[in-house]
This record gives C-alpha cells, sequence and structure tokens, in this order.
C-alpha cells in the first residue's frame, strides 16, 4: 500500500509523460490513477478531501478497486465525515455527562440507605452506650437491627 501512495504521489506529480510511462506497473493501477488525476484536474473531489493522507488507507485502494476511482473516493469521504460525526457526538454527549455530573445533587434523599457501623473499630466507650440503647430498646419491647 505503501508503494501504492508512493505511485500515486508521484504520477500526480509529474507533468512529464515519459516519466508517467516509464514508471508503469500494472494495468489495473494506471487506470486507477488516470481516473484519480482525471478527477483531480477537473475539480470533482469531494470537498476537504486530502489525497495524500487518505492514499495510505488500504480501505480507500479497496473501495477504487472495487467501485472505480470515482464511486470509492466519494464512499470513503462519506465514511471519513460519518466516523468524524460520530466522534463529535460521542464527545459531545461525554461532555454533557460531565457537565450534568457537575451539578450539586441533592441530599435530602429519604431512601438513602445509612451507613454501616464499624462495631470492630468501635471504641470501649461507644459500644458500652450501644448496648446500653439496646438493652434499653428491648426492655421496651423495642426489636433492634444489627
Amino acid at each position: 500500500m505503501k508503494q501504492m501512495k508512493n505511485s500515486i504521489s508521484q504520477r500526480l506529480d509529474t507533468a512529464n509523460p515519459a516519466q508517467q510511462n516509464a514508471q508503469e506497473n500494472d494495468p489495473e493501477f494506471e487506470a486507477l490513477v488516470d481516473e484519480i488525476t482525471a478527477l483531480i484536474s477537473e475539480g470533482k473531489m469531494p470537498e476537504g478531501f486530502d489525497m495524500e493522507q487518505a492514499a495510505s488507507d488500504p480501505a480507500l485502494a479497496e473501495l477504487m478497486r472495487e467501485y472505480g476511482a470515482a464511486a470509492g473516493i466519494r464512499i470513503y469521504a462519506a465514511e471519513q465525515r460519518a466516523e468524524e460525526a460520530e466522534n463529535n457526538a460521542m464527545e459531545r454527549m461525554s461532555a454533557r455527562v460531565r457537565e450534568r455530573s457537575a451539578l450539586p445533587k441533592s441530599t435530602r434523599g429519604g431512601s438513602a440507605a445509612p451507613a454501616a457501623t464499624n462495631y470492630r473499630g468501635m471504641s470501649s466507650e461507644s459500644f458500652r452506650e450501644l448496648m446500653q440503647q439496646m438493652k434499653r430498646t428491648a426492655r421496651d419491647g423495642g426489636k433492634t437491627r444489627l
């Protein structure tokens, strides 16, 4: 593929037909390069399309071989725009999530579960007070849950 990129770049950059004839490869490749050259000279390339960057992508070569240069380039450009739009949408969505997580949250929730009591880390005095409270609750007929 790198050879294809270099050959396309050389063919597009050279204006001397003698050099072009000296660089002949397979006829299919030559036809693709000629078609790309015609598209560029006629100004029919998609807007903002960078041929040098795209030529290094094997997906472009596959599309051009399957559908021809003009259709392959249009399909490749459309896929790149779609991928860019998807990435932009994902970035906007993650920015919204970050904004929403930065908003203050209500602390009045009645359904929030209380933090579990750490009996092992409790001081002896706190544990004795808790035991006294449990005994009082038991005497009054209440149930204690740990």
